[in-house]
């Protein structure tokens, strides 16, 4: 026979005060509704309110509990959320607040006209680190070569927009852009081959004679920290969106020697530097980091701490809806971000249910496409969804009411034609909304700086110059919908990017004429000099940079770029146009003020 316990008082008043409670008498009283119930609701209009009301309440009462504005929860405090007693039951409607509390999108602080492509870049990648790369390059360049290279700011500016470049016009070799055969002048033109082989051996971008220090020793990407923590700070600083999801990114390397490549046979590409992301619906990056092993505190990488890690910076208690998949879900992960006032929608894997028995396949496939089984913890609020389409998927959410079904389009290989399922309405948010990584990432791959290096860390400082490039082109297209510019008014990723690379290169630059003439005068007087007329007019950030624009002289005459009506034969020097200036007109003078 089994011991009998005795309570006291206190304890038995608790324990009738407090039915939900996790107490034996709790778990007596709940025997009648452990059996699994099977629902399937099909319709809207057949979806009503459960007869039983009591577990009713206590979900409206978890809903309704209040939040500490400061609840910040580590990794290790999840193992308090192994001994929650879960109460598996079946109802039809919820009522769950999801009113977003924090501030909506604002307008940009001026007219998109007044910002350039160069300007949304550099709210991503500002001048410091620009001058940090400059300090440190010249560094190295001591270190290795008992002589400094003396390069500036504005020539790693010109080095980052050459790369830029050599992304939209690829060649198999960097040499071959100053090469007779194939010589490529925007890019010739800035510097010459030798300065940008010396640039590119000696980048570098932290103080190899700190890495013995204590606070470094452990870091595996000491040699990188400074630009990751750079442009990681400004992503963050952008005001968020509602939905926001968590998944990872591989920046692609085969370099050896880093310590933290990995290989993944399954994936499109195989070897890489994985890299954790949280963006939003529309594909901005706001927060990332790249994976390293183990923690600098000895704490394991897994799914829950790389979710808590991302959502540091973001505000709790304000219902943003958080989506990722199921290598970083848990229930424990999901009951936290729940406390931390987080909407969670994610998949999971059926060994992590914690005893929820859903519907079998088996079952549900008899059913039909669009069956469905769901399961509500009464003591948390967590919804289960288990959904057939052509394969079952496992689905857990705090706010998605798994009554609400609506219609949606499959493909039948049977019958050749479009059919209309049934769908949950946590299947239409996570498919709505998980896609923002992806986003980003196809985006970054249209037009990717890449570099052949045995450097392993010049391969994540041309991806997070991607990444600001990227994020400057999606903070650009939010600020043409808010001031309802149309889309084909819009100016396209590959045009964004090409209008950066060209302020880079030219924006605040001197003129200056790189290598040698091709042809000398004196080699053969009678053939004359030819100047072909460029047909492009330079960049905003090149044209009112108030820099080394001098008027030239050319004997060949020629029609004028800004009034289109006069001749001269007066050239700036530095945009390389003809710009006349009479008695009535100054077109010099004109075309360089905004």
């Amino acid at each position: 026979m089994s011991k009998k316990n005795s309570y006291t008082t206190e304890e038995a008043l608790e324990f009738i005060l407090n039915p939900a409670s996790c107490s034996e008498l709790s778990d007596i009283d709940s025997d009648s509704n452990d059996e699994i119930e099977f629902e399937v609701p099909l319709r809207i209009d057949d979806i009503v309110m459960e007869e039983n009301n009591d577990n009713f309440k206590e979900i409206a009462e978890v809903q309704s509990e209040a939040i500490d504005d400061n609840n910040n929860i580590e990794v290790d405090d999840l193992s308090k959320y192994d001994s929650h007693k879960y109460r598996w039951r079946s109802f039809k409607q919820l009522n769950i607040n999801t009113e977003f509390y924090g501030t909506r999108f604002s307008l940009p602080p001026c007219n998109t006209d007044s910002l350039t492509p160069l300007n949304y870049f550099q709210m991503f990648w500002k001048n410091e680190l620009n001058e940090l790369i400059a300090e440190q390059t010249n560094l190295y360049s001591v270190q290795k070569k008992s002589k400094s290279i003396v390069t500036t700011s504005d020539e790693i500016e010109q080095l980052l927009g050459i790369q830029m470049l050599m992304s939209i016009v690829k060649l198999p070799s960097c040499r071959m852009y100053w090469a007779a055969e194939t010589k490529y002048p925007p890019i010739a033109g800035v510097m010459s081959r030798n300065r940008y082989m010396c640039l590119r051996e000696c980048l570098h971008f932290n103080d190899n004679s700190r890495k013995d220090e204590v606070e470094n020793k452990n870091n595996k990407l000491f040699k990188i920290q400074p630009v990751l923590d750079h442009v990681r700070n400004n992503c963050t600083m952008i005001e968020p969106e509602i939905e926001q999801s968590i998944d990872e990114q591989i920046i692609p390397a085969k370099t050896k020697y880093s310590g933290i490549r990995q290989y993944n046979p399954k994936k499109p590409i195989k070897w890489g530097f994985k890299n954790f992301v949280r963006a939003g619906k529309s594909g901005i990056m706001y927060d990332f980091f790249l994976y390293s092993g183990s923690s600098g505190n000895g704490k394991k990488c897994t799914g829950a701490y790389v979710v808590l890690k991302l959502l540091e910076k973001l505000s709790k208690n304000h219902n943003f809806k958080v989506f990722f998949d199921n290598w970083f879900c848990s229930m424990q992960l999901c009951l936290a971000l729940k406390e931390m006032g987080f909407l969670v929608s994610a998949t999971i894997r059926p060994d992590r249910t914690k005893g929820c028995q859903l519907a079998t396949e088996k079952d549900l496939k008899k059913l039909g496409r669009g069956s469905q089984s769901f399961k509500i913890d009464a003591n948390s609020g967590l919804i289960l969804t288990k959904w057939y389409d052509n394969k079952c998927v496992n689905l857990i959410s705090t706010y998605c009411d798994p009554g609400l079904v609506s219609k949606i389009k499959r493909w039948d290989r049977k019958d050749k034609k479009y059919i209309e399922i049934d769908c949950p309405s946590v299947v239409q948010e996570y498919n709505k909304s998980m896609g923002g990584v992806d986003l980003a990432d196809m985006l970054i791959s249209l037009y990717r700086t890449t570099i052949k290096t045995r450097r392993w860390y010049l391969k994540v400082f041309f991806h997070c110059l991607d990444i600001a490039k990227v994020n400057g082109w999606l903070v650009y297209r939010r600020h043409c919908d808010q001031v309802k510019v149309p889309k084909k008014s819009q100016m396209s990723l590959l045009k964004f990017t090409s209008d950066v690379a060209s302020g880079l290169i030219s924006s605040r630059k001197i003129h200056s004429t790189v290598g040698r003439p091709l042809k000398r005068k004196s080699d053969n007087a009678s053939i004359p000099e030819k100047k072909k007329q460029p047909l492009n007019i330079p960049v905003n950030d090149s044209r009112y940079d108030n820099i080394s624009h001098w008027p030239e002289f050319r004997e060949k005459k020629n029609k004028c770029r800004f009034c289109k009506t006069g001749q001269g034969r007066v050239y700036c020097k530095k945009c390389n146009l003809c710009l006349c200036m009479s008695n009535s007109r100054n077109c010099f003078f004109n075309f360089h003020c905004k």
